[in-house]
């Protein structure tokens, strides 16, 4: 917290003060504003509906988009994000009936897909800017091939975790680790925690089904990706930034990454300091900047932060339902 407002404090000084960056947003477009609203309610919807096709249909489309809310509104601006909003969202599932291994997969699938997609898409688009545009960021000591071997690196990184996260043996070895740090509890036979991890594996993989369901769950993340990007421009342009959509989307990745900072909830600070510094380097001026960044935060994070808390409510008003179900694989019509 202490990092992020000291941050904070940096670009807003820079920038002029608040006074310049909130007068920028009051004389801002409130059609675009309001788009933006609309854009970032999308981003919730695909992002519930995935967590909802993930835990199985014991869970509503409409719960499941108040659980979206709960884990990535309200569990975004807690301090130790997202665990708080995973373990509230996991209690509600299984007040729901879903048991504690599929709940376990639900979130953690969701989690794992939503970011490898940020990360991916950001790797991508900075590849682009660096070979294609030929844009650095010497500020940040980063010239076009050191963005675009940054990028590549990424890239295979993702692709060598996800071949990894694919093969029983890794679920195995993570089990038989796991085993062993959690040294509080009765010490199992080797055999044993392998043969954890393996079930592990096959729950896993009943969820995901095919590569054609691996898809269509990466789908609806790239779809609340977007969603929440295009939310983030409407802001821009609301206060009349217009950048290219290359180093748009690059911005709003930074933005997602930095918010990404460990024990800094929602990346306060970071993100008003990352983003308007990166467009400022493309000819923006800092207090414009600055105020199309906090018109963001508005929409995307304190609204969801809001209707989080108001979704956590509604949920904890309706009935539960009965008879834990413990399976892996979804039931008819979840996916």
């Amino acid at each position: 917290m202490l990092i992020g407002a000291g941050a904070l404090y940096v670009v807003v000084s820079s920038a002029g003060g608040f006074a310049d960056s909130v007068g920028a947003l009051g004389s801002a477009r409130p059609g675009w504003l309001a788009a933006g609203v609309v854009a970032e309610a999308a981003s919730y919807v695909a992002l519930g509906f995935m967590l909802r096709c993930l835990a199985g249909d014991r869970v509503s489309r409409r719960a499941g988009v108040r659980l979206g809310l709960v884990v990535a509104g309200l569990g975004n601006i807690l301090p130790a994000a997202p665990a708080e909003g995973l373990t509230m969202a996991s209690a509600e599932l299984r007040r729901r009936g879903v048991g504690a291994r599929r709940t376990s997969i639900a979130l953690g699938l969701m989690q794992w897909i939503s970011v490898r997609m940020l990360f991916g898409v950001a790797a991508i688009d900075a590849l682009v800017l660096a070979v294609v545009a030929g844009v650095g960021y010497p500020q940040f000591g980063l010239d076009s091939g050191a963005l675009a071997l940054l990028a590549l690196a990424v890239l295979a990184l993702l692709g060598i975790t996800g071949w990894l996260a694919s093969r029983r043996q890794t679920m195995e070895l993570v089990a038989l680790v796991a085993g062993r740090v959690r040294f509080w509890q009765p010490r199992l036979a080797a055999s044993q925690h392998r043969s954890q991890g393996a079930a592990w594996h096959g729950d896993i993989h009943e969820v995901l089904q095919s590569t054609r369901t691996k898809w269509a769950f990466g789908g609806l993340a790239l779809i609340s990706f977007l969603a929440d990007a295009t939310c983030f421009r409407c802001a821009l342009t609301a206060v009349g930034v217009h950048p290219l959509p290359g180093l748009l989307l690059f911005a709003y990745a930074a933005a997602m990454i930095a918010s990404l900072a460990p024990f800094v909830p929602a990346g306060l600070g970071i993100v008003e300091v990352v983003v308007p510094a990166l467009l400022h380097n493309a000819g923006v001026p800092l207090d414009v900047a600055l105020a199309g960044v906090l018109g963001y935060r508005a929409m995307a994070t304190l609204l969801p932060a809001l209707s989080g808390t108001v979704a956590l409510i509604r949920l904890h008003m309706t009935d539960r339902v009965p008879a834990p179900f413990d399976g892996a694989a979804p039931s008819d019509g979840s996916t």
